[in-house]
């Protein structure tokens, strides 16, 4: 058997076109796209947002409604006294107010208080990102919403000349404000408590998490993507050892068919992982995408890729049986390019997942690629070993599962 794994490593080593393009290639291609791509994943790019705050409601009045609609209800006098009571406590404008200006918003919202007039001027000029406007009759409605239960009939409302990232993001800001609210009014008149808590604005980090940058995405992408392309050469090559009738005469020296097969696993497994091996070096030495990481975590990660580049051997025991039955070698070339190209989309090594439709991204997520880049990713931000035990069964199942089905397609004497 060790002389099949020979042969098989002298092929692939004497073919220098196919060694310069799988080292150097994916090295440029990381490089490049990196380059090329490298505010699209930016941290340091920070949303800055620049509104005008335009108040139109009048508090007082608003109050003043609010108790007349208590007179002509049909209750208690002493639950009337209570909601009177509760409806001074509970100010909406000022909540508004105090959450723009909160110290930890302001770091990233600039509010300033305008006439709607000289806000839309302001806007149109290109002064303000938008504006946060609060209607006439909005204190009456909150009111009634939040200690009568009736349906509001006014909200904060945001205008924009066009729709921009600031703008979502100033929308998203207001919801998750206003739903936040809701929640505290509806707290508050449940337990009757005299002062609410307001709701506190700010960003919110996750501890122990690192970030995901575009240089580690092409990185653990081209990684993933190249040895599928090697499973592809190893096919393409079985093809050309057909031709030229090298398994038959193996065949002929009364060698067992088996070894010829467990041959090409190993020595596309070597070939891969020392593809990968050299890839992550270099491009570590130029981009330093894995920055202070312990021992601990390369530990992992190389794990992590020994399990991807040992499922991507037995995918090419695969191909090599199938290459063997099929009698057209341009055919089994092209249905093997088109699963690695499959593989390639679905697993997310063109582009991220998150561009495909969710159906496809839960069938990306299981496929060889798929899975290691996500768990690759999980590992460097989170380093939890229990991330990366079902991928680690997974793809030793998906090799042993391409080798039981290769072995048992395996031509046997006198079949070809």
């Amino acid at each position: 058997m060790g002389a099949f794994i020979k042969k098989d490593l002298l092929v692939f080593w004497r073919d220098r076109k196919e060694i310069l393009i799988s080292l150097i290639l994916p090295i440029i291609l990381i490089v490049i796209l990196n380059f090329a791509f490298s505010g699209l994943f930016s941290d340091d790019k920070e949303i800055q947002l620049t509104i005008g705050f335009v108040q139109e409601d009048d508090v007082a009045a608003g109050v003043q409604q609010f108790k007349t609609t208590l007179e002509d209800m049909e209750m208690s006098v002493s639950e009337k006294e209570a909601l009177i009571a509760q409806s001074t406590t509970l100010q909406p404008v000022q909540m508004v107010e105090e959450f723009l200006n909160n110290p930890d918003m302001k770091e990233w919202v600039t509010a300033t208080e305008l006439t709607e007039k000289e806000a839309i001027k302001q806007v149109e000029n290109g002064e303000l990102d938008a504006i946060l406007k609060v209607p006439n009759g909005y204190t009456y409605h909150m009111l009634s919403n939040a200690l009568l239960g009736e349906q509001s009939q006014s909200s904060l409302k945001i205008l924009a000349d066009e729709q921009s990232t600031e703008v979502t993001t100033l929308e998203e800001l207001v919801q998750s404000f206003t739903n936040s609210l809701n929640m505290q009014f509806a707290l508050e008149s449940s337990e009757k408590q005299a002062e609410p808590i307001l709701p506190q604005g700010g960003m919110e980090f996750v501890e122990e998490s690192e970030s995901y940058t575009i240089a580690l995405y092409f990185t653990i992408a081209m990684g993933t993507l190249f040895p599928l392309f090697i499973a592809h050469t190893v096919s393409v090559k079985t093809v050309t050892e057909k031709r030229e009738r090298v398994f038959n005469r193996i065949l002929l020296t009364n060698s067992n068919p088996f070894h010829y097969l467990i041959g090409k696993i190993v020595s596309t497994l070597i070939i891969i992982w020392l593809q990968v091996a050299i890839t992550f070096t270099i491009i570590q030495l130029i981009l330093n995408v894995f920055p202070g990481k312990s021992l601990e975590f390369w530990i992992g990660l190389i794990a992590m890729f020994t399990a991807y580049t040992i499922a991507i051997a037995g995918l090419s025991a695969l191909f090599t049986t199938i290459t063997l039955y099929l009698q057209d070698s341009n055919a089994a070339s092209g249905l093997f390019m088109l699963i690695v190209m499959t593989f390639g989309v679905l697993g997310g090594s063109f582009f991220p997942l998150d561009g495909l439709p969710e159906f496809m991204q839960m069938v990306g997520e299981y496929t060889p690629n798929g899975l290691t880049q996500t768990a690759v990713i999980d590992w460097v931000q989170f380093r939890n070993w229990s991330a990366l035990g079902l991928p680690l069964i997974y793809l030793l199942s998906f090799f042993a599962a391409c080798v039981v089905i290769a072995t048992s397609m395996f031509p046997k004497r006198g079949r070809l």
